[in-house]
């Protein structure tokens, strides 16, 4: 959606390598997230938590992804602005939370990462390739993430 949205970004990516298609695919993942929360236990007291209410240990609490993907103290200045140069500026990795952290971090994260970026880069060389009707967004009471419905797509005929 954001490459047909942003001509410019689209460019870079058709004419970016893998890794700078990965540094798109990733920032786009920061700013719209699949699931929008992580459930954590706390293995410690957290007396000053962000929420401003402490934490026991052993107490089950919510990580809003996307609030710590937009939290400009830790993705840098204009957070909500997609840079995929990003990362390299502050030298980090691209996904931020969008996959979880440490241990708990999704295991299929890069099989994902791959997964996608194949399907988009055909998709997105298709001769004529065009959103005719922008999707619909949906919350997921599971994930609590967003779901896509009714977008059309459509190309020259080939």
């Amino acid at each position: 959606w954001h490459l047909f949205d942003n001509p410019e970004l689209m460019e870079r990516w058709l004419g970016g390598d893998a890794a700078d298609q990965f540094a798109i695919l990733e920032e786009i993942l920061r700013l719209d997230p699949v699931a929008n929360y992580v459930y954590r236990q706390s293995t410690i007291a957290i007396p000053d938590s962000v929420s401003g209410t402490p934490v026991t240990e052993g107490e089950v609490f919510a990580v809003n992804m996307r609030d710590v993907n937009t939290d400009e103290s830790v993705v840098g200045e204009s957070p909500y602005q997609l840079d995929p140069d990003r990362p390299k500026r502050m030298k980090a990795t691209g996904s931020w939370m969008s996959f979880g952290d440490g241990p708990h971090r999704c295991p299929g994260s890069q099989v994902a990462l791959h997964e996608s970026r194949v399907f988009i880069d055909r998709l997105m060389r298709v001769p004529g390739i065009r959103m005719e009707k922008k999707p619909e967004l949906i919350l997921s009471v599971q994930t609590q993430g967003y779901e896509l419905r009714g977008c059309i797509v459509a190309c020259d005929k080939v």
